[in-house]
């Protein structure tokens, strides 16, 4: 007892009192560890288009709602749909759409909200107009093909006597291909039950272009097969014959029914190659307009007034693309002569017998009649007319819609509206643009200017006041051929890389606020290559110095000194892509290529780095590192990786992102914070579905991953930028859907440990 008196006693309170206070810290240790240590955060981005002008890609489709003249769809070959409900002044984005390459569309009946539109992935229904989209390949479509289109849609449509039973005919007016020997080419589908299910009715076995009943008639149906003519169903698409009597050649576009005579229909033509005894290229049969009135079996040409001129080449002979009939008075016919020297308008006013030109191109020096964004003449793919105004027409074709509303008097562009500054190249987007986007660049030097470069005519367009409207400066040596890449000084000097397809290949070069075509470098004794036969891809020039300037031009290395007027080849490798300056390095950039990457301190000598094969898109970020795009390379390779020269030897390169599919295409990196990474995605659009994510973000430096795809009409993605002086500002340039702006936005999520 006596060791719990005295000293004894103090010592057990000492140890008393210090185990209730360990429990008490254990206690609150434990609360502590429940309650939110960090807090996560989750990106989101809300979408909007950044209203580039012109339309880019080919229109496939035109078509006016019935109900209400400003209910208006376009379709293209890449471009998905644009949706318009004041007669095309302004268009918005749809959704849904597992592939975007389309067909026509048809409006309901009776419905007005229900549309179909055909595309290259199978038949899509929309219940609210066409702003969202939902495939309906129920019944006997096969499975969802991986690396083909499996069974592609031109046109879906209604029993005139059952709006419950649907014909849809397998083909592409664009004549899209398709990898896949499995396609189901020609193949007539059937729906008796408003298309939640699909039986196989027959097959023509070839490419169907275009589709029609007979008015009024639930039997008789005629169908336009590519390069081979007219057919003819009498018994409701079971059956079919070839009914070409009277037609000079079989190289069908479009078939048009009278809407209310069922003996009466129409045909347009396009220009029919020929070859001499030796081989060599013919006169081409010219095309025409063509008009049957005993039910499409016999046709009886329609060509007073049309100018049917003929050459060697297909695209500089008449070819008649795009034809339409008034469904509110079809005495009044639109067609469309889309040869490339001699594109015109023509209207009809007693069903086909003679024929006036309402508008043309005039190709000699003369101000065009109707001004547009691009300068491509005016030769269209497809017309359309108000079903309840024969005076309202619309055409459209590879870079405009063009609109007339009375009669073909006057048009107007649909697609741009021209800025009052002064000149001809300055413009603003209406909201549906279909460019093939290559690339985006914020000048990091002067805030609210930026450039987009994209495929064919989309080449080269700057803005200078925060994306409202958009200059033009690709003009020269020749308005097509796209842009690629582009590099800024600080003093306002931009090179901008050309050339598609391994051609057309150029650098141009600019100054900040310069009006006008920007001048072309590439020019004989310059050193460069001949951009004929070759692309222009990867550029920097120096920040400090923009007379020093490197590009990679024909897969090799060249500087300049002196701006561009000389230039030098630095390496004999033929493999080389892009390039990536080190932020605030004058002289120190990375290169990749087929082979992997190289590096650069002095801007002459090379060390090759390693890293993948067929090295794509790179960017390098503030710490000096480098993200590089494994687009289309092996399985195990693909995805995005980073290179760090600063890191042990043995751990330089992280594969950040693996991507099996190959699809990861261009990373981006935040000016301000080298621990955000944009990632864009895309992959080829000739199978059932797209594969990949459109854009990626990650905010800790490549551990974690968020996809910011909801919101885009496509899920193909070429480029992504950070804007430098607005961070959670962000870009992405879609594949064919143009390009879209956002303002990261961040949710936060509360985490314990």
């Amino acid at each position: 007892m006596e060791l719990f008196s005295g000293t004894s006693g103090i010592f057990r309170q000492i140890v008393l009192g210090n185990l209730f206070l360990f429990l008490f810290l254990l206690t609150d240790i434990k609360n502590e560890l429940e309650v939110p240590l960090i807090r996560a955060q989750t990106p989101t981005a809300r979408w909007e288009p950044v209203r580039e002008p012109g339309c880019g890609g080919w229109i496939t489709s035109v078509q006016v709602s019935p109900f209400d003249g400003r209910h208006i769809l376009v379709g293209g070959d890449l471009l998905s749909i644009g949706l318009s409900r004041n007669r095309g002044k302004s268009w918005e984005p749809v959704f849904g759409f597992l592939s975007t390459e389309i067909g026509d569309t048809t409006f309901h009946p009776e419905k007005p909200n229900v549309v179909w539109a055909g595309t290259m992935s199978g038949p899509y229904r929309s219940e609210d107009g066409g702003k969202t989209w939902t495939e309906k390949r129920g019944g006997e479509f096969p499975p969802i093909a991986k690396y083909s289109y499996s069974a592609p849609i031109e046109k879906v449509l209604f029993d005139p006597n059952d709006p419950e039973r649907l014909i849809a005919v397998g083909g592409s007016s664009r004549r899209w291909g398709s990898p896949g020997k499995e396609t189901l080419w020609g193949t007539v589908w059937e729906s008796r039950d408003g298309g939640e299910n699909w039986k196989k009715l027959s097959s023509l076995g070839e490419n169907i272009v275009s589709v029609v009943f007979a008015s009024g008639s639930s039997e008789i149906l005629l169908a336009g097969v590519s390069k081979t003519g007219v057919f003819r169903s009498a018994d409701g698409g079971k059956t079919w014959e070839p009914v070409n009597s009277g037609l000079p050649h079989g190289y069908v576009e479009r078939v048009a029914a009278h809407p209310e005579d069922p003996n009466v229909f129409w045909v347009s033509l396009n220009a029919c190659p020929q070859k001499n005894e030796d081989g060599t290229p013919a006169d081409c049969l010219p095309g025409g307009i063509f008009r049957s009135e005993d039910g499409g079996r016999t046709w009886k040409p329609c060509l007073n007034g049309l100018k049917l001129h003929a050459t060697p080449n297909p695209n500089l002979s008449a070819r008649f693309k795009a034809f339409c009939v008034c469904p509110s008075n079809p005495k009044v016919l639109y067609a469309n002569d889309s040869g490339w020297n001699g594109a015109r308008f023509y209207r009809s006013d007693d069903g086909g017998n003679s024929w006036r030109i309402i508008l043309e191109d005039p190709w000699n020096g003369v101000r065009r009649p109707v001004k547009t964004a691009y300068p491509s003449g005016y030769g269209v793919t497809v017309l359309s007319a108000d079903p309840q105004n024969e005076n309202v027409v619309y055409g459209a074709g590879a870079e405009f819609i063009l609109a007339s509303f009375d009669g073909g008097e006057s048009w107007t562009d649909l697609t741009s509206v021209q800025v009052k500054d002064g000149t001809d190249w300055t413009w603003k987007g209406r909201g549906y643009s279909g460019l093939c986007s290559i690339g985006f660049h914020f000048d990091p030097y002067h805030e609210g200017r930026s450039l987009l470069l994209a495929m064919d005519a989309g080449k080269c367009w700057e803005s200078n006041d925060f994306m409202k409207t958009w200059s033009y400066h690709g003009q020269k040596p020749g308005a097509w051929g796209g842009g690629n890449c582009a590099s800024f000084a600080k003093d306002g000097t931009v090179y901008v890389t050309t050339g598609q397809g391994g051609n057309s290949g150029n650098v141009l070069k600019g100054g900040l606020n310069q009006p006008g075509p920007w001048t072309p470098l590439a020019v004989e004794g310059s050193g460069l290559p001949d951009g004929n036969s070759g692309t222009a891809k990867g550029i920097f020039v120096s920040p400090s110095n923009p007379e020093k300037v490197w590009v990679v031009f024909c897969g090799k290395l060249f500087r300049s000194r002196d701006g561009g007027r000389k230039w030098t080849l630095l390496s004999e490798e033929d493999s080389f892509g892009w390039i990536a300056p080190v932020p605030g390095k004058d002289r120190t950039f990375f290169v990749s290529g087929k082979n992997g990457l190289w590096m650069t301190r002095n801007g002459k000598d090379l060390t090759f780095l390693g890293g993948p094969k067929n090295a794509g898109r790179i960017c390098a970020d503030s710490r000096g590192r480098v993200l590089l795009a494994a687009f289309k390379a092996p399985a195990h390779e693909g995805g995005l990786w980073r290179f760090d020269p600063n890191a042990p030897e043995e751990s330089r390169w992280t594969h950040l992102l693996k991507d099996p599919e190959s699809c990861a295409v261009m990373p981006a990196v935040d000016p301000a914070d080298p621990e955000r990474i944009l990632l864009a995605s895309t992959d080829h659009p000739y199978h059932d579905h797209i594969r990949c994510q459109a854009v990626q973000i990650s905010l800790d430096d490549g551990k974690t991953w968020h996809v910011l795809a909801d919101g885009l009409p496509t899920r193909r993605a070429e480029c992504a930028a950070f804007d430098p002086f607005s961070p959670n500002e962000i870009v992405v340039g879609t594949s064919g859907c143009g390009y879209f702006r956002a303002i990261l936005d961040f949710k936060t999520t509360k985490e314990t440990k």
